[in-house]
């Protein structure tokens, strides 16, 4: 029996916590200690926090108790992505958190997906399962490893201190999940019956249905921009060339304009359709209008994605696959060198991509 005033802690299984208890006037009243590390180091951060909650306790003080508590419970999917998305890195960080919600939204089976608990679904167990579950369902080994480490991007141990006052679980065995092959580099293109039938959902319907990711839609498929460079593109970035010639989209270096080498230089786009999307946009500062920065960003990664994976059986790159679609046309028609060119990539990336689809040369 225990004795008045006599406190330990316990690890607790099913909430994956350590917890303080302690004997008071016949009663144990038990506290999370807010400590997940099932280990001697954890027992013993769990011992220094059981200090505090007793003298909390010991005081009387309501308040003081309220403060020094970890109320149990983990973090949900919506509070991570909402961390990553505001302190994530750059122009990467929608992109990542659209691919971790895409598997939350999976892997737990519910649509609603930012309400659901980050220890229900950030375990390899739940992992391993989705990515069986992605394989059966026809995607590629490269494309699930791809998936995969985008969603471990957002919960990386070097990004950690983004959620320090959350409760996350204990992803040690999470992280260690690879998923399928390592990806083959070159490209496959889109079936000529899936590109067809998604080109002519994104002329009128598209554009009924949604004109600024209509807009998008053309400027990744006929000018192979990226994502970040499409939410960025602004209208005094366009040159409209003199004697019909048709229009350069120069993407400049700014300082609002960092990223990786090789985003710069002058992409040639087809005049009419420059002048239908400033007809249907309008002339604002920013081809792609927008109220703030992060719905430029939501519309360039989210909104693009979600149409463009109603048609491409395994989305794991989703509309970026408009970029490589729009490579693989130039590669083919001028050459490797055109293509770094005209995408703003080394030869060694556009080698790789594209040397396959090139025609073998006859011999001599």
């Amino acid at each position: 029996m225990r004795k008045h005033g006599e406190i330990s802690v316990e690890w607790r299984k099913a909430k994956n916590t350590w917890y303080y208890r302690v004997q008071l006037n016949g009663k144990r009243p038990a506290y999370s200690t807010g400590v997940h590390q099932h280990t001697a180091a954890g027992e013993m951060a769990a011992i220094a926090k059981a200090k505090q909650l007793h003298a909390a306790m010991a005081s009387k003080d309501q308040h003081k108790l309220s403060a020094v508590v970890r109320r149990p419970g983990y973090a949900t999917a919506g509070e991570i992505v909402d961390r990553f998305k505001l302190h994530g890195p750059g122009g990467s960080a929608v992109k990542a958190a659209s691919g971790f919600a895409k598997y939350v939204a999976e892997a737990s089976g519910k649509a609603d997906w930012r309400g659901v608990s980050s220890h229900s679904v950030l375990t390899a167990p739940v992992l391993r399962n989705w990515i069986t579950v992605r394989l059966a369902a026809g995607c590629t080994e490269a494309g699930v490893r791809s998936s995969v480490q985008t969603v471990k991007q957002v919960v990386a141990q070097r990004r950690m201190h983004l959620f320090a006052d959350l409760t996350l679980p204990d992803l040690t065995e999470f992280w260690k999940v690879s998923g399928g092959k390592a990806q083959d580099q070159s490209y496959e293109p889109i079936p000529r019956d899936i590109l067809r039938r998604m080109d002519a959902a994104a002329r009128i319907p598209l554009r009924r249905e949604n004109p600024r990711v209509w807009a998008i839609y053309w400027l990744m498929r006929r000018a192979g921009l990226r994502n970040s460079e499409v939410a960025k593109l602004r209208w005094d970035w366009v040159d409209w060339l003199p004697n019909k010639r048709g229009v350069d989209l120069v993407l400049i270096k700014r300082p609002d304009f960092h990223s990786k080498n090789g985003k710069y230089g002058r992409v040639p786009a087809n005049l009419r359709l420059m002048r239908l999307i400033q007809a249907t946009l309008g002339e604002g500062e920013y081809v792609i209008p927008r109220a703030h920065k992060t719905e430029a960003d939501d519309l360039t990664h989210d909104g693009i994605n979600d149409f463009v994976r109603r048609f491409i059986p395994d989305g794991a790159k989703g509309a970026y696959n408009l970029r490589k679609e729009y490579g693989s046309r130039i590669a083919q028609r001028d050459g490797l060198e055109v293509a770094a060119k005209l995408l703003r990539d080394s030869m060694d990336v556009v080698e790789k991509h594209y040397h396959a689809l090139l025609e073998r040369p006859k011999p001599l």
